[in-house]
């Protein structure tokens, strides 16, 4: 839903880090709100609107912000396995296909030359 303007406050960005709790004592940065407008939270964006030169949002774009589903955490992409998790998955695959008789021995490929 976007802003009202005509019966929503209107906040500058730096009015609205002044309007949010403050985290380890430190307000939210004006960044991590233009951040949060443009590229969004998992998925969602606050809402804001530009006036000439300057970059608006309202209290009610905050509350609809942070009261969003969860910022659809779930749908987030796992990260991928570091290397040593990997190179374990890995011989832990030819230990089970050697134990099976699928695979009679396991030999590295990687950094032989012919």
């Amino acid at each position: 839903m976007p802003i009202d303007t005509q019966s929503e406050e209107m906040l500058s960005l730096t009015e609205a880090t002044k309007v949010l709790p403050r985290h380890n004592g430190k307000r939210v940065a004006i960044s991590t709100l233009w951040r949060w407008c443009r590229q969004g939270l998992g998925g969602v964006h606050l809402e804001y609107v530009r006036i000439g030169r300057r970059i608006a949002t309202s209290r009610g774009a905050l509350s609809r912000f942070f009261n969003a589903p969860a910022y659809r955490y779930a749908e987030r992409r796992p990260r991928p396995p570091t290397p040593r998790a990997r190179q374990r998955a890995i011989e832990e695959a030819d230990r089970i296909l050697t134990e099976a008789g699928i695979v009679t021995q396991v030999t590295a490929c990687a950094g032989t030359s012919s």
